[in-house]
């Protein structure tokens, strides 16, 4: 088996709830040794039921080894290390962490690092080879700055949500937390690089990571400033006025998406349809702009047919297309099965597989194991970390507990 691509990395863990623990959660299916310091009683995630544990899946009150779903995703392939960041003690302690780490992630406003004696002159002092990643909702500078940030705020500032939903409805936040997510996969890329910087000539990089420039990255892959300057509206719904058809169409029993991409395409979907007089739409600007005509034929002959029956169709045509499955489809979805895209989650304290599942990297390298180990109850690695790692002897790690410096 092939190492790891970053079997040998360190990293130190000070985020918390969404887009800081999964970009270091990414950075562990790559083999970097992640060690999360929590607060005493974790975050407010660790609070969030239901909670799976050696008495089954509960909706609490947890028990000392019960992991909550959240945690339980991600928290895979990390050493969890209570420590109370806002006494002198525990700082000073994640200091001699710091001495170890190759890199450090946080999640806090801009200043909050520095409001804990933990700036970026202290941490470089300590560490002149830290990579240290940042992930703040607006940037460390900018007249936004020092706003507050959250998944939707940040779909909303960003102008994701007016761009998502239907001409004459409401903006729509995506389901999926992506002001939260997408960050996340920019941070670890943002940490890939900065280690690859510091490969070449030794030094630490402070890494900036803004949750609204990247929806803004993925928002201006489209020509935004094309739709504004034409006059368009923000939102299309699920098709697209600059040809077509592209779209979502009721079938008797359900939902087919559709793109047609080429115009050899919409031919022998009109003679499908029992449609041949509108075949003479063969370019897709024309086609766009009778869109509410071809929209409307296509969608009176999907709704006479199933949804299998209208993709195997449009499968014979040639155009790209699928069901719209349920969010759950991939818990028995046979494609998910054979790639092993989703996997049970393990709990540290269980032998056996928890009954929920959880996202693999999405990708794979030949001959390299890219699942995850198992998140630990909360605390479960703090005595032997700062034993192995900050040379701790047992009497200063009780008395530290003691003084709730510490948990786990």
């Amino acid at each position: 088996m092939t190492v790891r691509p970053l079997a040998g990395v360190k990293v130190l863990d000070i985020t918390r709830i969404v887009s800081g623990p999964l970009a270091c959660q990414f950075l562990a299916a790559l083999g970097a040794d992640v060690i999360r310091i929590e607060p005493p009683g974790g975050d407010h995630t660790w609070r969030t039921p239901p909670f799976v544990g050696p008495n089954g899946v509960h909706p609490g009150p947890p028990g000392p080894d019960d992991i909550p779903l959240a945690p339980l995703r991600r928290s895979r392939g990390k050493r969890s290390v209570v420590l109370d960041l806002k006494s002198a003690r525990g700082r000073a302690l994640v200091l001699d962490l710091v001495a170890w780490a190759d890199v450090l992630v946080d999640n806090f406003r801009p200043g909050a690092m520095d409001g804990l004696g933990l700036s970026r002159d202290v941490l470089t002092a300590r560490n002149d080879r830290l990579v240290h990643c940042s992930i703040t909702g607006y940037g460390h500078d900018g007249p936004y700055r020092d706003r507050p940030a959250m998944d939707a705020v940040i779909q909303a500032t960003s102008g994701f949500m007016a761009k998502t939903g239907f001409p004459d409805g409401p903006p729509v936040k995506s389901g999926a937390m992506i002001g939260d997510e997408i960050p996340a996969v920019f941070a670890a890329l943002g940490v890939l690089a900065a280690l690859r910087a510091r490969d070449q000539d030794g030094k630490g990089r402070f890494v900036d990571l803004s949750m609204f420039e990247a929806l803004l990255t993925i928002l201006w892959d489209e020509p935004i400033d094309h739709y504004e300057d034409a006059g368009l509206g923000p939102r299309f719904g699920n098709t697209d006025p600059r040809a077509g058809p592209i779209g979502v169409f009721a079938t008797l029993d359900g939902h087919v998406a559709m793109v047609l991409t080429s115009d050899d395409q919409w031919p022998p979907l009109c003679d499908a349809m029992g449609r041949p007089d509108l075949a003479h739409h063969t370019s897709a600007t024309r086609r766009g702009d009778t869109l509410t005509v071809i929209n409307a034929a296509i969608a009176e002959w999907s709704a006479t047919i199933t949804t299998a029956d209208a993709g195997a169709v449009l499968d014979r045509c040639g155009i790209p297309c699928g069901p719209v499955q349920p969010p759950w489809i991939g818990r028995r979805d046979p494609h998910v099965a054979a790639r092993g895209s989703l996997q049970p989650l393990q709990h540290a304290a269980l032998d056996e597989p928890t009954p929920y599942l959880g996202a693999r990297l999405p990708f794979l390298i030949d001959d390299v194991d890219l699942s995850s180990s198992a998140a630990e109850p909360l605390g479960a690695s703090t005595d032997d970390v700062l034993r192995d790692v900050c040379g701790l002897t047992d009497e200063e790690l009780n008395e530290l507990r003691a003084d709730g410096v510490i948990g786990g």
